[in-house]
């Protein structure tokens, strides 16, 4: 966790935006979803909220699309939608860690491959280790005025 936080630290302004979550909404979501969230997820989403890094749509969004997804194509509760593209695909978070690393598996999938064929797909071996592949990728498309959070840009007073 201490890397993780580190990362996000060292990266702050491509993982701090808005809405973030308190501790009731992200237990509200795990009573929901039936699963314990990992530890560095929660701090973020509470900490830093939403933002170009982050790789979570947002918690509502997750746990109806979860939901959606055990009911419809039979995901295993042990996963969870952190963010889903539609035709372009899914990624996947395991909720249950890694035996040997103690890490939290995270999935880029096709939604034709869940839920027997995600083990096929991108598998990053943590969730560090998607956001740091999703920030490069970021950093190629988005314009440096708009890497930071302003919130007057996106509330009206």
């Amino acid at each position: 966790m201490d890397t993780f936080r580190q990362f996000v630290e060292a990266n702050a302004r491509w993982f701090r935006g808005h809405l973030p979550e308190s501790d009731a909404t992200l237990d509200d979501a795990e009573e929901t979803l039936g699963v314990s969230l990992p530890q560095d997820v929660r701090w973020l989403l509470r900490d830093y909220g939403y933002w170009h890094a982050t790789g979570i749509s947002s918690l509502d969004e997750t746990v109806s699309n979860t939901l959606a997804a055990r009911e419809h194509l039979n995901l295993p509760a042990r996963f969870v939608v952190l963010y889903d593209y539609q035709d372009g695909g899914v990624i996947l978070l395991d909720t249950v860690a890694d035996s040997e690393t103690g890490q939290n598996k995270v999935y880029n999938s096709g939604w034709e491959s869940v839920p027997d064929q995600i083990e096929d797909e991108t598998v990053y071996d943590s969730y560090l280790d998607y956001v740091r592949e999703l920030l490069v990728r970021q950093r190629e498309f988005i314009a440096a005025e708009d890497v930071d959070y302003d919130p007057a840009r996106y509330h009206s007073t």
